[in-house]
């Protein structure tokens, strides 16, 4: 087995229904992907009021979801809003950096 067959085996099992993954309607579109909200989540005081911010890392196969956000738009999760902080592809995987802020 080539390396490049391995990565694929390696993402099957990533992004699987009955592995890790979910469905998850993101914009409109019902896709497969992994979401990872255990990234630190942090309370800021801002002057009197708080801020809470929650940061989830969303992982989806290169190419199910079109088109990919683009940086500071909003992304819509299951009808929860999240503002796009980054996005990168990684070995067949689209990686969504997403914020959510609440006061």
């Amino acid at each position: 087995m080539n390396l490049k067959q391995t990565f694929k085996k390696d993402l099957d099992t990533f992004i699987n229904d009955g592995e890790f993954a979910d469905y998850w309607t993101i914009n409109g579109k019902s896709v497969k992907a992994v979401i990872d909200n255990s990234v630190v989540n942090t309370f800021e005081k801002a002057q009197i009021q708080g801020v809470f911010k929650a940061t989830a890392v969303v992982y989806i196969r290169q190419g199910d979801l079109h088109p990919l956000p683009i940086v500071n738009s909003t992304v819509t999760i299951n009808k929860l809003h999240y503002i796009c902080r980054d996005v990168q592809v990684e070995q067949g995987v689209d990686i969504l950096t997403l914020e959510q802020m609440d006061q």
